[in-house]
């Protein structure tokens, strides 16, 4: 049978941890719900292709996320930048990106993107 539901993995950033790993989006009438996070290698996201994921739109987490596999933490910071995902395990004001290095003073997120793509 088959399904319709359409899901997508995006690569993260922990800070703490120091390490990428993968979250599981789903799209729903809300936008893209998140519900899962996993340890994920540089090589198997790389051979998942889980380095080309773009989500537009709203981002909202499901009530069983469990949170960064490092760090626990349940929400993001996208880059400005880069578009990348980032734990949001920080109480400054002024985030540093964990891909690309940009600084920036931390806004809300309105749904311009999410951006995998490039170097994992």
């Amino acid at each position: 049978m088959y399904s319709e539901i359409e899901a997508k993995v995006a690569l993260a950033h922990c800070r703490e941890g120091k390490k990428g790993y993968g979250v599981r989006f789903e799209k729903t009438s809300l936008g893209w719900k998140y519900d899962w996070a996993f340890k994920l290698s540089a090589d198997r996201a790389k051979s998942e292709g889980y380095g080309s994921t773009k989500i537009v739109g709203t981002i909202y987490p499901d009530g069983e996320y469990p949170g960064c596999p490092y760090c626990k933490a349940k929400s993001f910071i996208v880059c400005g930048s880069c578009g990348k995902l980032n734990c949001n395990n920080t109480e400054e004001k002024v985030f540093t990106c964990g891909w690309c290095g940009a600084k920036g003073e931390l806004i809300d997120y309105e749904g311009d993107g999410i951006n995998s793509s490039g170097d994992v």
